[in-house]
């Protein structure tokens, strides 16, 4: 039996991990660089600690802990409805139904 497309709207969401969540600051201390004049020697000391410092132990270690701050907040995204559309071919059984009464607009 051929399913037939049904009307619809569409609405589009972006998800992002709310700002507390989604990073951390990490002080490395470190003895005294030489002094450089520009930046791309700066830029090279950066790499330098960070691929030292970030090593696949340490990442590890922050996947856990990035895990355990999301599993711990009640609900740890920001959810913002980015477009709303409609008309597309869907069948009514990809359709999702919302349980409670929609306000009117």
């Amino acid at each position: 039996m051929e399913k037939k497309f049904v009307d619809n709207d569409v609405f589009t969401f972006r998800v992002f991990l709310n700002g507390d969540l989604d990073n951390i600051r990490i002080p490395v201390y470190t003895p005294p660089f030489p002094q450089v004049d520009n930046a791309e020697k700066l830029y090279e000391q950066e790499d330098i600690v960070r691929e030292a410092y970030f090593t696949p132990e340490r990442i590890n270690e922050l996947k856990q802990m990035f895990i355990r701050r999301i599993t711990e907040n009640e609900n740890p995204f920001r959810i913002e409805c980015i477009d709303r559309d409609g008309g597309y071919n869907v069948t009514e059984d990809m359709l999702f139904t919302i349980n409670k009464k929609s306000p009117s607009v």
